[in-house]
């Protein structure tokens, strides 16, 4: 009984945590937006809140490359991909270098990686993937995943949606707005799966 009763409240807390989070856009979005006015520009607080969010998610992977060596391959692919997309999130600073550059640290980054792992690990990347796939992280993952990569590019599109039902209305400031919160949100959920995998694998 007395698990069952933990159980439940561990399930309310974890609701009002995430109901916190699916907040956190919609603040760091009302400061950009209506309290600063920086239209969401490098140095808003949405943006910097995506890469602080993805260089957490980045670091818990890289940091399992070390801790789990039996799953090394498969940390270093996530760490990998996580880090190449951090850099592409950056790349307003580093278009201070030439425009585009980030295309270049994140194909040396990704090629390093995939390279690494072929030859130094490549046994153990199968086996910790398939035990990660329908686990409580891997099912974070994949809903910030698919929230990042499929509806902030539909849902967030001006050019597939938002044009043709507001018209003379339509600004690429709303455009902006609503693509980056729910960007934000992706990366809160991806962190917050990512933060599980931490205290399950490296905290049993």
């Amino acid at each position: 009984m007395k698990r069952a009763c933990s159980r439940i409240a561990y399930a309310l807390g974890e609701f009002f945590l995430l109901t916190f989070f699916a907040l956190l856009p919609f603040i760091a979005v009302y400061l950009d937006a209506i309290v600063i006015g920086n239209n969401l520009n490098e140095f808003s607080v949405t943006e910097i809140s995506q890469e602080t969010l993805l260089l957490l998610t980045a670091i818990i992977f890289w940091y399992g490359t070390w801790q789990h060596p039996d799953s090394r391959g498969f940390f270093a692919l996530a760490g990998g991909l996580f880090t190449c997309a951090l850099i592409r999130e950056s790349d307003s600073f580093l278009d201070a270098i030439w425009h585009g550059f980030w295309v270049w640290p994140a194909t040396i980054l990704s090629l390093s990686t995939v390279f690494y792992v072929v030859i130094y690990c490549q046994k153990s990347v199968i086996k910790p993937a398939s035990e990660f796939i329908g686990t409580k992280p891997y099912l974070f993952i994949v809903i910030g995943l698919v929230t990042l990569l499929v509806l902030s590019r539909t849902l967030g599109s001006g050019n597939l949606l938002w044009n043709e039902i507001l018209e003379e209305a339509y600004t690429q400031k709303f455009k902006s707005i609503l693509q980056e919160g729910l960007e934000l949100f992706g990366y809160v959920i991806i962190a917050y799966g990512s933060v599980l995998l931490f205290f399950k694998r490296y905290n049993p």
